[in-house]
């Protein structure tokens, strides 16, 4: 269980362990994104119907239906195909390239210089490129071919639901999601892999993050008991420690810790002081011990 809210959460044990033995994983999701400007699923979904209004693909009673859509990959899904019936596939990607801040360059410091201090094998479900700036192009993967089980590399990006370098790679409609979780074997046993041998730390993700959490209860839960354990940073009020136990009941099944952090003062950006937190900590930490061990050789010596 957790142990409350917390302006700064204590970094667990297991955490700043992985670090040093290298066997993090950070999953990154949309609340990341949008920590540096980019718009939610809900936004994306909400201008994707507005612009089918403004091309004329659909009338003013289809524009407030659709409008109504609570499952936002839903509405998506319906605009990505409207567009490409009627020959306008370049507007819909047109917007989600807006959506994306695609060409726009992304004012440092910012929440991903504190991620990718965190030194973990870094995978992400977010189609923007923001991130991609701490890589080598060569190291930045979104292709389905290349998400090898027996392949992970700390050096690398991987984009598991693709990326907008390229529009065939992009999982955003329903029917892409169900082929990459349920008919792609060599994506299965990559994720598989990394649950079972990594600790991972899940950031900027919810409840409706479906296919990630889905995926962790179906295939991993007859492994559990032998995985290491996984982690996620969420955001709460003080005083919201109902709702976080709430939350923690429902991840437990997952074998996911919920580690709750306070958002009255700054919103979701205090994720960004949490890391930078954590970052000084598990650094100064391992400055000790590498001192600790030099210590000791000359001692010896």
């Amino acid at each position: 269980m957790s142990d409350g809210i917390q302006r700064i959460p204590e970094v667990p044990d297991e955490i700043r362990v992985a670090v040093n033995n290298n066997s993090l994983a950070v999953f990154i999701g949309a609340g990341v994104s949008r920590l540096v400007g980019c718009h939610g699923w809900d936004t994306l979904a909400k201008n994707l119907v507005s612009r089918c209004h403004r091309e004329r693909i659909i009338n003013y009673k289809e524009n407030e239906t659709l409008s109504q859509i609570s499952d936002h990959k839903k509405t998506i899904t319906i605009c990505y195909h409207l567009f490409h019936k009627n020959h306008l596939a370049d507007v819909f990607y047109e917007e989600l390239n807006i959506s994306l801040l695609e060409g726009t360059v992304v004012k440092s410091p910012n929440i991903y210089d504190e991620i990718y201090k965190l030194r973990g094998l870094f995978i992400t479900t977010n189609a923007d490129t923001h991130f991609d700036k701490s890589f080598n192009q060569p190291n930045i993967i979104y292709q389905s071919s290349d998400f090898s089980a027996d392949r992970l590399d700390s050096t690398n990006l991987y984009h598991i639901h693709g990326s907008v370098m390229d529009r065939t790679s992009l999982i955003f409609t329903v029917s892409s999601y169900m082929k990459r979780y349920t008919q792609e074997p060599e994506f299965r046993r990559f994720l598989n892999r990394i649950f079972r041998e990594y600790t991972v730390l899940f950031l900027g993700y919810g409840v409706t993050e479906f296919e990630i959490l889905d995926f962790i209860l179906r295939d991993n839960k007859r492994n559990m008991a032998l995985a290491p354990r996984h982690f996620m940073l969420s955001a709460f009020y003080s005083g919201e420690e109902n709702i976080l136990s709430y939350e923690q009941e429902y991840y437990n099944d997952l074998d996911i810790n919920i580690l709750g952090y306070e958002k009255d003062a700054i919103g979701f950006s205090q994720l960004t002081e949490v890391l930078k937190h954590w970052n000084e900590e598990i650094n100064q930490v391992t400055g000790y011990l590498h001192e600790a061990a030099r210590l000791i050789d000359e001692a010896v010596e």
